[in-house]
């Protein structure tokens, strides 16, 4: 796996919705971290990832400097294309409030008016913060007071804001560690906490329909809730316990018990992202340095990033570019990676001393698939494949159809065949050939099928003679005419 660019920077990464823009990375210095000047005040800053520069650095678009520091980091469309080209930056600070910037006034150098609005409705760390991926006006946000809120910023200017139900009571509902919005259904929004429980929430309803926690550790801190961007029923859960690192896979159709757990860091899990292209790719990092690529309908680890020296606390998806991914950890860097590339060694990547060369990558990921296909063989047969269909977690992948059919062109032409096989098959070909000259329309065919059908005959010796013979009367016709 190879890393295409970094920044020297300890910051929540947000990637570019626009596809007119997809390569923009937007980095808020995260809480937390503090740097040798000990320098209080945070930036948000937009880079240019540029994949035709040959140079590992990413330019700096923009920047404007904030008071407080960022936990979380959202980049949305927006509905006003007009006024904001690039859409609208949600940054969740640590004083509780949300500040909703314009990016394209970041990327202008307008730094006096980037910032359009500030929502300050939580009395905690806003750790929670997200786009709806089919209504991009709407913003989930959920925090340490256990309020979530749902901000519309169709006007970003004055965005409006509801609940999205009635705070959970009991400790279930305390400490919102993470949010995610349903890429399924757009109305269903899971939160989790670090209580260990997590709650799904019907907005329409304006209440929670679900919730549920590991029953064999009710003291689990969730970190990460996300859901399968194809199953609208599957939600992976991530622990930061370092007793309990795991990933679990959670089907809604039976709350009761995971599906499935993933088992692969040694400390708790801090950051998981599942990928938008392909469901059966996952990326996960944690406190014991580690970033693993999962496939999590099989249960298997596919690759690793290369380790880096300190805790990796955010990875994401690019949403507009296949095989991209970004890492932030607290070694102070943020870096971009490519899929496509799974080399284990030679990456550029100077991790520290002890660190282990990550292993490349089992299997091709969907969007290199052929989704369908088809060839032809002898014979007229023709061979197609088809997707395999979808399949719960926990269990083998079903195999993609194949099916075979016999395709026919010219009817004639296989009746023909058809008949010289069934002769050769019984061995009559002597009757195929006297057949074919009673039925030829020329003298030249008659004649070529006759002399066919005297070599096949059982004394074609005599017959041969018989056959070349002239016909009396022809020879001195022939003799006259000379």
């Amino acid at each position: 796996m190879s890393k295409l660019k970094s920044v020297s920077r300890s910051g929540t990464v947000a990637w570019s919705t626009s596809a007119e823009r997809p390569g923009l990375l937007a980095t808020g210095t995260v809480a937390g971290a503090i740097d040798d000047s000990f320098e209080s005040t945070a930036q948000l800053e937009i880079f240019n990832l540029e994949l035709s520069s040959p140079s590992t650095d990413m330019p700096l678009l923009g920047s404007v400097t904030t008071s407080e520091r960022f936990q979380r980091l959202a980049w949305g469309t927006g509905v006003d294309a007009a006024s904001y080209p690039l859409g609208v930056l949600a940054g969740g600070m640590v004083d509780g409030s949300i500040k909703i910037f314009n990016a394209s006034k970041i990327v202008e150098g307008k730094e006096a008016e980037a910032l359009v609005a500030t929502v300050s409705k939580h009395h905690g760390p806003v750790r929670g913060l997200e786009f709806n991926w089919n209504q991009p006006n709407l913003l989930a946000s959920g925090a340490s007071d256990a309020d979530m809120y749902i901000i519309d910023v169709s006007q970003p200017a004055t965005p409006t804001f509801y609940t999205a139900g009635q705070r959970t009571s009991g400790p279930g509902g305390a400490d919102i560690s993470c949010v995610a919005w349903n890429r399924k259904v757009h109305h269903i929004l899971a939160s989790t906490s670090h209580s260990g429980q997590t709650v799904v929430w019907d907005l329409k309803l304006k209440r929670p329909v679900i919730s549920f926690n590991d029953p064999n550790n009710k003291t689990q801190r969730n970190s990460v809730v996300c859901w399968n961007p194809e199953v609208a029923t599957q939600v992976l859960v991530a622990s930061e316990d370092d007793m309990y690192p795991l990933l679990q896979m959670w089907d809604l159709r039976n709350a009761f018990a995971p599906v499935a757990e993933l088992r692969g860091h040694t400390k708790g899990i801090l950051a998981a992202s599942w990928c938008p292209f392909d469901n059966g790719l996952l990326l996960s990092a944690g406190k014991d340095n580690r970033t693993l690529c999962w496939d999590p309908l099989a249960g298997q680890v596919l690759c690793e990033l290369p380790a880096s020296a300190n805790w990796n606390f955010d990875v994401q998806w690019s949403p507009r570019l296949p095989a991209v991914l970004s890492t932030g950890s607290f070694d102070g860097q943020v870096a971009v990676y490519s899929l496509t590339d799974c080399a284990p060694q030679g990456d550029g990547w100077s991790g520290h001393p002890g660190a282990e060369p990550a292993p490349g990558m089992r299997r091709a990921p969907k969007w290199l698939q052929r989704p369908c296909g088809a060839a032809f063989g002898f014979g007229g047969q023709l061979i197609t494949f088809e997707p395999a269909p979808p399949h719960p977690a926990g269990g083998a992948p079903p195999r993609p159809a194949v099916r075979t059919f016999q395709v026919t062109t010219g009817c004639d032409t296989v009746a023909r065949a058809t008949q010289l096989a069934s002769a050769l098959e019984s061995g009559d070909i002597n009757s195929l050939c006297k057949a074919k000259a009673e039925a030829a329309t020329s003298a030249a065919d008659q004649s070529v099928w006759g002399l066919l059908a005297v070599l096949s005959s059982a004394d074609a010796r005599q017959e041969l003679i018989e056959f070349l013979r002239p016909v009396e009367g022809e020879a001195e016709a022939e003799a006259e005419e000379e």
